[in-house]
């Protein structure tokens, strides 16, 4: 296995964006739900180490985290505009016709109404779903939490009911992002028996032909096809 042929996933660059998002993602997650669940043992864990200030930082912790996402955000909105390889990263994760019926096949395949799986290309339907909501959930949480982060500003504009609708907005959408990770995408980067006990291209950029011909023989064809015009 040392020696089978790697296939890049993921540049430096697009490990680097991955590692920002997930770090700032993980820290607003737990500082976000501190607030929520003050006397939950994890937090009260982390105030005895923390002393009485505990709260004070963790709401500067959650600031900053939301910084450093926002600007992780900007960076990537840069390089999918402005460099080649982001453009086509777009171009590969929007939605077309085949993702539907790859969707029906895989579900005709897990309820044992096909015998193979469809090919699946650069990104599956699965994949392409996690990148839109990543997208959607961090316009809406940017903007909801601006909101609540400048309420002295925000609150004579909206009032005391747009507040609320903010906060709530806020909440929920945590809520549906943890479990989206927790459950949906953690499951297929370290639970997936193909792939088990993980993926690793977002830590080496790489993947094996064995996974590429698991998880992407589509790409794998035109990869292969390509070197064989040069």
């Amino acid at each position: 296995m040392a020696s089978e042929e790697k296939y890049l996933r993921m540049t430096l660059n697009e490990r680097i964006q991955h590692f920002l998002l997930l770090s700032t993602f993980i820290t607003l997650v737990f500082t976000g739900f501190a607030l929520k669940y003050p006397e939950a043992f994890w937090v009260k864990w982390t105030m005895f180490f923390l002393g009485k200030n505990a709260f004070e930082l963790r709401g500067l912790v959650h600031r900053i985290a939301a910084v450093l996402m926002t600007g992780a955000s900007i960076y990537h909105l840069f390089y999918i505009i402005f460099t080649k390889r982001g453009r086509k990263l777009v171009s590969d994760l929007w939605f077309y016709k085949k993702d539907l019926t790859d969707l029906f096949q895989s579900l005709g395949y897990i309820t044992g109404k096909r015998d193979e799986r469809p090919k699946l290309g650069r990104f599956s339907y699965i994949e392409k779903a996690e990148y839109w909501a990543v997208v959607w959930g961090t316009l809406v949480m940017g903007a909801t939490g601006s909101v609540l982060w400048f309420q002295n500003y925000f609150l004579p504009i909206i009032n005391i009911y747009g507040m609320d609708i903010a906060t709530a907005i806020h909440w929920y959408e945590a809520i549906l992002a943890s479990l989206a990770i927790l459950v949906w995408h953690f499951y297929f980067i370290f639970l997936n028996p193909d792939v088990a006990p993980m993926n690793k291209a977002w830590f080496t950029g790489y993947l094996t032909r064995h996974q590429m011909e698991n998880e992407h023989p589509l790409e794998l064809e035109e990869i292969e096809a390509q070197q064989h015009k040069e």
